[in-house]
């Protein structure tokens, strides 16, 4: 052709690869800002995510058959994000332990924060040794569920209690 359809067919060139580097950049900005979205949900679910402490005493009730032990597992709230629907109930693996024994308010109560008193679930055990494992079941402001395994074991040495990592049941939408 003549020189004319050659400009046209070169500037449309130069033209479609500045379109397609535009493109490529704005895909990378796209990628950018779902990475920092990803980072900043985290970060919001973290800082709103209760953490909850227990410890354990066998002197706060004494039963009346000699050869068992009332385990008191006391839950307070470490953060000032509030835990709800705490479950009162908690499920274990193994037949139930767990005990009820009515002290007032703290026992319908299913939220805890920060300076709250702390929450009471009690176990019958056996008086020399025994392991419990349960479960605590919560959520966060948000919605998101939670559940804990907790892990006891009581002996003449003392009690030890290990709390495994709340993991993440669903989130309320």
């Amino acid at each position: 052709g003549t020189v004319s359809d050659w400009c046209m067919v070169t500037i449309t060139s130069i033209t479609a690869y500045y379109l397609y580097k535009t493109l490529k950049s704005q895909q990378e900005v796209q990628n950018t800002q779902n990475e920092l979205y990803k980072i900043e949900r985290i970060r919001f679910v973290e800082s709103i995510k209760p953490k909850l402490n227990y410890t354990a005493s066998t002197d706060i009730m004494k039963p009346s058959e000699d050869d068992k032990k009332i385990l008191s597992i006391e839950v307070t709230n470490e953060t000032d994000s509030v835990a709800l629907n705490i479950s009162r109930i908690l499920s274990e693996s193994n037949p139930s332990k767990q005990v009820f024994i009515p002290r007032g308010y703290s026992d319908i109560r299913d939220h805890l924060v920060k300076g709250d008193n702390p929450l009471l679930f009690y176990f019958l055990i056996g008086a020399k040794m025994s392991s419990i494992l349960f479960t605590i079941e919560y959520q966060d402001v948000a919605g998101t569920k939670y559940k804990q395994g907790v892990f006891c074991h009581c002996d003449r040495y003392g009690i030890e209690i290990h709390p495994f990592l709340p993991e993440v049941v669903g989130n309320h939408k």
